[in-house]
């Protein structure tokens, strides 16, 4: 068993976790709405690092990183996770809906290049690790003992966990993905990517770079991620406004939302001073709470 360590961070407190690639490993694990995708080409590391908020020209082999697609406009198109299988291969997971909108995306650039994008006949699974976990596909270790696993369905890992325990593991730490209703509506410093590890502010020139990297170091995001708690009768939309009481203005939006017994956890991005107040969603109070791993002052 090979296994390769990487750092990232949890969000608020860059404290460094460990992310691993594992071949041969057997996990637990739930069927998710993912896809793998393969990028192959002898230029593969230059056009992902020119697209792409990471740097793949010193990428090492079978290190995962997570980063993210812009457009022209810095707002994100797709989160994803990639590892580099070869000198030439690189493999990707991004958000089932988002898939055919990033190769109509790519189609431009990709047409002059040597690499070819396609979609395998993989599935992804959530995970929470086990002593005795092994598989034939790749795992990407998350915090606390959580990982994702990529696999051939002939291949499915042989426990699970059910897909609303990876998406509450997910919203719990900060951790957002981009899905179709959220393509291009937000900068990374509104899903907290800076804070998670997701760019590479020294790496040069990509598609979106000159505003990501213009609020990075001249200015001050006036909305960041955070997790609003509601107690409601019906499920919070995706993209659904937060309201100011005070005020009855429009102070940010949900992102993802997952249920917990009778509460909806939802990431939101939404202004940096929510947790002073008086917020609602969908006419219900919205109550502001710390994210897993977070200091509370």
């Amino acid at each position: 068993m090979v296994i390769i360590r990487h750092g990232g961070t949890i969000t608020e407190r860059r404290q460094p976790f460990d992310s691993d690639v594992i071949y041969g490993a057997k996990i637990v694990s739930q069927n998710l709405s993912d896809c793998i995708l393969s990028f192959d080409g002898a230029d593969v590391r230059d056009v992902l690092h020119g697209q792409t908020t990471r740097n793949f020209k010193t990428l090492d082999l079978h290190h995962p990183i997570d980063g993210a697609f812009c457009d022209l406009k810095g707002r994100v198109i797709t989160d994803f996770t990639a590892v580099l299988t070869s000198e030439t291969t690189v493999l990707m997971r991004v958000s089932e809906g988002v898939a055919a909108l990033l190769q109509e995306h790519l189609a431009k650039y990709l047409m002059f290049s040597k690499t070819k994008m396609t979609r395998l006949d993989w599935h992804c699974w959530g995970c929470s690790d086990s002593p005795e976990s092994a598989t034939s596909g790749i795992r990407v270790r998350r915090p606390d003992d959580h990982s994702e696993v990529w696999s051939s369905p002939s291949n499915p890992p042989t426990h699970a966990i059910p897909a609303n325990d990876w998406l509450l593991f997910r919203i719990n730490r900060g951790l957002a993905r981009i899905h179709e209703h959220s393509v291009g509506k937000y900068l990374p410093q509104d899903l907290n990517y800076d804070l998670n590890g997701f760019v590479d502010f020294d790496k040069g020139c990509y598609t979106g770079q000159e505003i990501i990297a213009r609020l990075h170091y001249r200015g001050q995001p006036k909305r960041r991620l955070s997790l609003l708690a509601v107690t409601s009768s019906t499920q919070p939309a995706n993209g659904e406004r937060i309201v100011d009481r005070s005020t009855g203005k429009s102070i940010g939006s949900v992102v993802e939302v997952g249920q917990s017994e009778d509460i909806y956890l939802c990431l939101c991005e939404v202004v940096t001073d929510v947790a002073t107040l008086d917020v609602e969603l969908g006419g219900n109070s919205a109550k502001t709470v710390p994210f897993t791993g977070q200091t509370v002052e």
